[in-house]
Protein backbone atom coordinates (compact mmCIF):
# COMPACT_ATOMS: atom_id res chain seq x y z
CA UNK A 1 0.00 0.00 0.00
CA UNK A 2 1.31 3.42 -0.93
CA UNK A 3 1.85 5.84 1.96
CA UNK A 4 -0.32 8.82 1.10
CA UNK A 5 -1.66 11.20 3.74
CA UNK A 6 -5.32 12.16 3.89
CA UNK A 7 -4.61 15.72 2.81
CA UNK A 8 -2.72 14.52 -0.25
CA UNK A 9 -5.51 12.09 -1.09
CA UNK A 10 -7.94 14.99 -1.20
CA UNK A 11 -5.57 16.85 -3.55
CA UNK A 12 -5.30 13.82 -5.81
CA UNK A 13 -9.07 13.37 -5.89
CA UNK A 14 -9.70 17.04 -6.65
CA UNK A 15 -7.08 17.20 -9.40
CA UNK A 16 -7.91 13.89 -11.04
CA UNK A 17 -11.70 14.07 -10.50
CA UNK A 18 -11.58 10.29 -10.35
CA UNK A 19 -12.24 8.12 -7.31
CA UNK A 20 -10.92 5.10 -9.20
CA UNK A 21 -7.63 6.84 -9.96
CA UNK A 22 -7.26 8.03 -6.35
CA UNK A 23 -7.90 4.51 -5.07
CA UNK A 24 -5.36 3.09 -7.49
CA UNK A 25 -2.65 5.39 -6.08
CA UNK A 26 -3.25 4.00 -2.59
CA UNK A 27 -3.68 0.35 -3.53
CA UNK A 28 -0.55 -1.04 -5.17
CA UNK A 29 -0.43 -4.79 -5.74
CA UNK A 30 0.67 -7.18 -8.50
CA UNK A 31 -2.45 -6.44 -10.55
CA UNK A 32 -1.77 -4.70 -13.83
CA UNK A 33 -5.25 -4.46 -15.34
CA UNK A 34 -5.56 -1.46 -17.64
CA UNK A 35 -7.38 1.64 -16.41
CA UNK A 36 -7.68 5.16 -17.77
CA UNK A 37 -7.51 8.75 -16.58
CA UNK A 38 -9.16 11.58 -18.47
CA UNK A 39 -6.59 14.35 -18.89
CA UNK A 40 -6.49 17.37 -21.19
CA UNK A 41 -9.24 15.98 -23.41
CA UNK A 42 -7.75 12.51 -23.94
CA UNK A 43 -7.68 9.14 -22.20
CA UNK A 44 -4.36 8.27 -20.56
CA UNK A 45 -3.99 4.55 -19.90
CA UNK A 46 -2.19 3.07 -16.91
CA UNK A 47 -1.86 -0.21 -15.03
CA UNK A 48 -3.97 -0.22 -11.89
CA UNK A 49 -2.30 -1.79 -8.87
CA UNK A 50 1.10 -0.44 -9.97
CA UNK A 51 3.11 2.74 -9.55
CA UNK A 52 1.74 4.09 -12.85
CA UNK A 53 -0.98 6.31 -11.34
CA UNK A 54 1.51 7.94 -8.96
CA UNK A 55 3.72 8.77 -11.95
CA UNK A 56 0.76 10.34 -13.74
CA UNK A 57 -0.05 12.41 -10.67
CA UNK A 58 3.51 13.66 -10.26
CA UNK A 59 3.95 14.58 -13.91
CA UNK A 60 0.49 15.54 -15.19
CA UNK A 61 -1.63 16.57 -12.22
CA UNK A 62 0.81 18.72 -10.28
CA UNK A 63 0.48 22.17 -11.78
CA UNK A 64 2.81 25.01 -12.68
CA UNK A 65 6.30 25.03 -11.25
CA UNK A 66 5.44 22.11 -8.95
CA UNK A 67 5.21 19.75 -11.93
CA UNK A 68 7.85 17.02 -11.91
CA UNK A 69 9.41 18.11 -15.20
CA UNK A 70 8.70 21.82 -15.21
CA UNK A 71 10.64 23.67 -17.90
CA UNK A 72 10.59 27.49 -18.18
CA UNK A 73 8.28 28.28 -21.12
CA UNK A 74 10.60 31.03 -22.41
CA UNK A 75 13.07 28.37 -23.58
CA UNK A 76 10.68 27.04 -26.26
CA UNK A 77 12.61 23.86 -27.10
CA UNK A 78 12.23 22.51 -30.61
CA UNK A 79 13.92 19.10 -30.19
CA UNK A 80 13.23 17.08 -27.02
CA UNK A 81 14.73 13.74 -26.00
CA UNK A 82 12.66 11.82 -23.46
CA UNK A 83 14.95 9.06 -22.21
CA UNK A 84 13.05 6.56 -20.07
CA UNK A 85 9.57 7.43 -21.31
CA UNK A 86 7.68 4.85 -19.21
CA UNK A 87 3.96 5.06 -20.14
CA UNK A 88 4.36 8.51 -21.70
CA UNK A 89 3.40 10.97 -18.94
CA UNK A 90 6.43 13.17 -19.56
CA UNK A 91 5.86 13.17 -23.33
CA UNK A 92 2.24 14.22 -22.83
CA UNK A 93 3.38 16.98 -20.48
CA UNK A 94 6.06 18.31 -22.83
CA UNK A 95 3.71 18.15 -25.82
CA UNK A 96 1.11 20.26 -24.04
CA UNK A 97 3.74 22.78 -22.92
CA UNK A 98 5.54 22.90 -26.27
CA UNK A 99 3.11 21.72 -28.99
CA UNK A 100 5.46 22.69 -31.84
CA UNK A 101 8.38 20.63 -30.52
CA UNK A 102 9.57 17.34 -32.00
CA UNK A 103 9.74 14.79 -29.17
CA UNK A 104 11.65 11.51 -29.33
CA UNK A 105 10.90 8.98 -26.60
CA UNK A 106 12.82 5.83 -25.64
CA UNK A 107 11.39 2.98 -23.55
CA UNK A 108 12.88 -0.56 -23.52
CA UNK A 109 10.23 -2.49 -21.54
CA UNK A 110 7.95 -4.17 -24.13
CA UNK A 111 4.73 -4.11 -22.05
CA UNK A 112 5.31 -0.53 -20.93
CA UNK A 113 6.08 0.47 -24.50
CA UNK A 114 2.70 -0.81 -25.71
CA UNK A 115 0.93 1.49 -23.25
CA UNK A 116 3.27 4.33 -24.21
CA UNK A 117 2.29 3.89 -27.86
CA UNK A 118 -1.39 4.04 -26.94
CA UNK A 119 -0.97 7.14 -24.81
CA UNK A 120 0.93 9.20 -27.38
CA UNK A 121 -0.89 7.94 -30.48
CA UNK A 122 -1.71 10.64 -33.02
CA UNK A 123 0.29 13.35 -31.25
CA UNK A 124 1.98 15.42 -33.98
CA UNK A 125 5.76 15.59 -33.76
CA UNK A 126 6.08 12.62 -31.37
CA UNK A 127 8.07 9.47 -32.17
CA UNK A 128 8.75 6.64 -29.71
CA UNK A 129 11.24 3.79 -29.88
CA UNK A 130 11.14 0.41 -28.14
CA UNK A 131 14.73 0.29 -26.93
CA UNK A 132 16.81 1.73 -24.15
CA UNK A 133 19.96 3.79 -24.43
CA UNK A 134 23.35 2.91 -23.01
CA UNK A 135 27.09 2.69 -23.56
CA UNK A 136 26.97 -0.25 -26.03
CA UNK A 137 24.56 -1.89 -28.46
CA UNK A 138 23.25 -5.10 -26.95
CA UNK A 139 20.26 -7.27 -26.16
CA UNK A 140 19.90 -8.05 -22.49
CA UNK A 141 17.55 -9.92 -20.18
CA UNK A 142 16.79 -8.19 -16.89
CA UNK A 143 14.34 -8.74 -14.06
CA UNK A 144 11.39 -6.36 -13.89
CA UNK A 145 9.23 -5.40 -10.91
CA UNK A 146 5.54 -6.16 -11.55
CA UNK A 147 4.31 -3.28 -9.37
CA UNK A 148 6.82 -0.51 -9.98
CA UNK A 149 7.44 -0.83 -13.71
CA UNK A 150 9.33 2.47 -13.59
CA UNK A 151 12.05 0.72 -11.59
CA UNK A 152 12.94 -1.35 -14.66
CA UNK A 153 16.65 -0.81 -15.33
CA UNK A 154 19.01 -1.73 -18.14
CA UNK A 155 21.95 -0.15 -16.35
CA UNK A 156 22.41 -1.98 -13.09
CA UNK A 157 21.38 -4.84 -10.78
CA UNK A 158 17.72 -5.51 -10.06
CA UNK A 159 16.49 -3.87 -6.85
CA UNK A 160 14.24 -6.31 -5.04
CA UNK A 161 11.31 -4.36 -3.55
CA UNK A 162 9.45 -7.44 -2.38
CA UNK A 163 7.17 -7.66 -5.42
CA UNK A 164 7.05 -10.46 -7.98
CA UNK A 165 9.62 -10.07 -10.74
CA UNK A 166 9.79 -11.50 -14.23
CA UNK A 167 12.65 -11.65 -16.76
CA UNK A 168 12.30 -9.23 -19.65
CA UNK A 169 14.44 -9.15 -22.79
CA UNK A 170 15.09 -5.76 -24.33
CA UNK A 171 17.35 -3.88 -26.70
CA UNK A 172 19.88 -1.20 -25.75
CA UNK A 173 21.52 1.15 -28.23
CA UNK A 174 24.13 3.90 -28.19
CA UNK A 175 22.64 7.39 -28.19
CA UNK A 176 25.16 8.84 -30.66
CA UNK A 177 24.27 6.17 -33.24
CA UNK A 178 20.56 6.75 -32.71
CA UNK A 179 20.83 10.51 -33.15
CA UNK A 180 22.83 10.03 -36.33
CA UNK A 181 20.21 7.65 -37.75
CA UNK A 182 17.30 9.95 -36.88
CA UNK A 183 19.18 12.94 -38.28
CA UNK A 184 19.43 15.00 -35.11
CA UNK A 185 22.41 17.35 -34.80
CA UNK A 186 20.99 19.59 -32.07
CA UNK A 187 18.91 18.92 -28.94
CA UNK A 188 17.22 21.64 -26.89
CA UNK A 189 15.80 19.66 -23.97
CA UNK A 190 16.76 16.32 -22.43
CA UNK A 191 14.66 14.54 -19.83
CA UNK A 192 16.33 11.44 -18.43
CA UNK A 193 15.23 8.87 -15.86
CA UNK A 194 16.44 5.36 -16.65
CA UNK A 195 17.07 3.84 -13.22
CA UNK A 196 20.86 3.89 -13.08
CA UNK A 197 21.80 3.89 -16.76
CA UNK A 198 22.08 7.69 -16.96
CA UNK A 199 25.89 7.84 -16.94
CA UNK A 200 26.05 5.23 -19.72
CA UNK A 201 23.63 7.29 -21.82
CA UNK A 202 25.56 10.53 -21.36
CA UNK A 203 28.84 8.77 -22.15
CA UNK A 204 27.76 8.42 -25.79
CA UNK A 205 26.30 11.92 -26.20
CA UNK A 206 28.70 14.08 -28.26
CA UNK A 207 30.03 17.22 -26.54
CA UNK A 208 28.85 19.42 -29.41
CA UNK A 209 25.22 18.38 -28.82
CA UNK A 210 25.38 18.28 -25.03
CA UNK A 211 27.04 21.67 -24.59
CA UNK A 212 24.44 23.42 -26.77
CA UNK A 213 21.44 21.82 -25.03
CA UNK A 214 19.27 24.44 -23.30
CA UNK A 215 17.86 22.43 -20.41
CA UNK A 216 18.30 18.98 -18.85
CA UNK A 217 16.00 17.54 -16.18
CA UNK A 218 15.75 14.13 -14.57
CA UNK A 219 17.08 11.78 -11.93
CA UNK A 220 20.33 10.06 -11.11
CA UNK A 221 20.26 6.84 -9.12
CA UNK A 222 23.81 6.35 -7.88
CA UNK A 223 27.23 7.98 -7.52
CA UNK A 224 27.87 7.92 -11.26
CA UNK A 225 25.51 10.86 -11.52
CA UNK A 226 28.17 13.10 -10.01
CA UNK A 227 30.53 12.21 -12.85
CA UNK A 228 27.92 13.44 -15.31
CA UNK A 229 27.38 16.62 -13.29
CA UNK A 230 31.13 17.29 -13.41
CA UNK A 231 30.93 17.10 -17.19
CA UNK A 232 27.94 19.48 -17.24
CA UNK A 233 29.34 22.01 -14.76
CA UNK A 234 31.48 24.10 -17.20
CA UNK A 235 28.44 24.76 -19.40
CA UNK A 236 25.40 24.60 -17.11
CA UNK A 237 23.98 26.02 -13.91
CA UNK A 238 22.99 23.02 -11.77
CA UNK A 239 20.19 22.53 -9.28
CA UNK A 240 20.15 19.36 -7.15
CA UNK A 241 17.51 17.97 -4.82
CA UNK A 242 19.20 15.25 -2.78
CA UNK A 243 18.76 13.91 0.74
CA UNK A 244 21.61 12.42 2.72
CA UNK A 245 21.72 8.58 2.80
CA UNK A 246 19.64 8.34 -0.40
CA UNK A 247 21.42 7.49 -3.62
CA UNK A 248 18.69 8.78 -5.93
CA UNK A 249 18.35 12.51 -6.56
CA UNK A 250 16.68 14.90 -8.97
CA UNK A 251 18.45 17.62 -10.90
CA UNK A 252 17.96 20.49 -13.34
CA UNK A 253 20.65 21.89 -15.61
CA UNK A 254 20.27 25.23 -17.38
CA UNK A 255 22.73 26.22 -20.09
CA UNK A 256 24.76 29.25 -19.02
CA UNK A 257 23.78 31.03 -22.23
CA UNK A 258 20.04 30.78 -21.41
CA UNK A 259 19.93 32.27 -17.92
CA UNK A 260 18.93 35.71 -19.19
CA UNK A 261 15.76 34.20 -20.68
CA UNK A 262 14.49 33.02 -17.28
CA UNK A 263 12.00 35.06 -15.30
CA UNK A 264 12.53 35.99 -11.67
CA UNK A 265 9.78 33.56 -10.68
CA UNK A 266 11.58 30.75 -12.53
CA UNK A 267 14.83 31.55 -10.76
CA UNK A 268 13.08 31.64 -7.38
CA UNK A 269 11.27 28.36 -8.04
CA UNK A 270 14.52 26.55 -8.75
CA UNK A 271 15.90 27.62 -5.39
CA UNK A 272 13.09 26.03 -3.39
Amino acid sequence: MSTVGFRNLIKILMRSRSLRFTTDIVRQSPNSSLARLRWSGRDVFYRSGTADPFVLYQVLLRSGKKAEYYVPPALRPKIILDIGSNIGASILYFHRQFPDANIFGFEPHPDTFRILQENVAHLPGVRVFNYGLGATDQRIAVRADKVNFGAFSTGGPFKDRGHPAVPVECEVRRLDDVLREIGIARVDLIKIDCEGAEADVFSTLPDAILNDCQWIVGEFHDHTGFEVLARLAPHFHLDLKKKMFRSRFRFHACNLSKVQQLSRSDLDALQR
